[in-house]
């Protein structure tokens, strides 16, 4: 019988027995030190791990939080964890194209924080060096395009998930953003009027979140989905398999373009 995965008490159960050894066999997985053979560049294959390492480590704070009463004091870090997994697999998708589009995107924000610390006569070091800004040539209007696509899709997250057919996760990534922002949600977690418009303020928030927990898994298996092929003899393929049938969940979850 397949396991029906749900948010509830029963999945929660068992993602906190798989998510712990999913993040150890990424670890495992990177001692392999070798790739497998691929045309993905060292540069990209370096921001992947580094986003790999960044993800898994991300999904074992937010279960620890989870686990000692922090529930929406957690939710901004799902959002990093689905961001992430997002964001590998567009890295590995597009290649080179990619990188330099992660490139553009992070001069731009190196620019627009100089900028501002500038207008507000921020005492900086006089060698202060953000690098020079990009230029990859492009000679054609078709690659500026392609380019100008990469770089909305890195800096939008909705661009993102329709460009891979899925915008049913950008209203999950608005929510989980609500936490991560100053909004009424984080105060009405705390706090609640009764009938009589007496004031409670709780010492933990109201509501559980358990629904987070649960989703965990889904952006972890889809980040090694991606990433375990990419090194030598695929070493947790068995591992993602396993754990996909354990949580009833398909065992393919990348995201693909339509």
């Amino acid at each position: 019988m397949t396991f029906a995965f749900r948010a509830d008490e029963k999945t929660a159960k068992r993602v906190r027995a798989i998510v712990p050894k999913l993040i150890a066999g990424a670890d495992e997985a990177l001692n392999v030190r070798a790739l497998a053979e691929t045309e993905i560049s060292s540069s990209v294959f370096a921001v992947l791990v580094g986003w790999w390492r960044f993800t898994n480590r991300s999904a074992e704070a937010l279960l620890s939080l989870y686990d000692a009463g922090f529930t929406v004091e957690a939710a901004p870090m799902l959002r990093n964890v689905v961001g992430h997994a997002y964001a590998i697999n567009w890295l590995a998708d597009n290649g080179e194209d990619a990188y330099k589009a992660l490139i553009d995107e992070s001069y731009g924000t190196r620019r627009k924080l100089l900028n501002d610390l500038q207008d507000v006569n921020w005492q900086l070091p006089e060698n202060v060096d953000i690098g020079e800004a990009p230029d990859f040539g492009f000679n054609i209007d078709e690659e500026r395009k392609r380019h100008g696509r990469l770089v909305g899709e890195l800096r939008n997250f909705n661009n993102m998930v329709r460009a891979y057919g899925t915008p049913m996760m950008y209203p999950v990534y608005r929510n989980l953003s609500s936490f991560a922002h100053t909004t009424d949600l984080t105060a009405a977690a705390f706090a609640e009027f009764d009938d009589e418009q007496r004031l409670t303020v709780h010492d933990v928030a109201r509501h559980d979140r358990l629904a987070d927990v649960c989703w965990l898994p889904v952006p972890l298996l889809q980040a090694a989905s991606v990433m375990s092929p990419l090194l030598k003899g695929n070493p947790m393929k068995k591992q993602i398999s396993e754990a996909c049938r354990d949580l009833g969940l398909p065992e393919d979850l990348v995201p693909r373009r339509p």
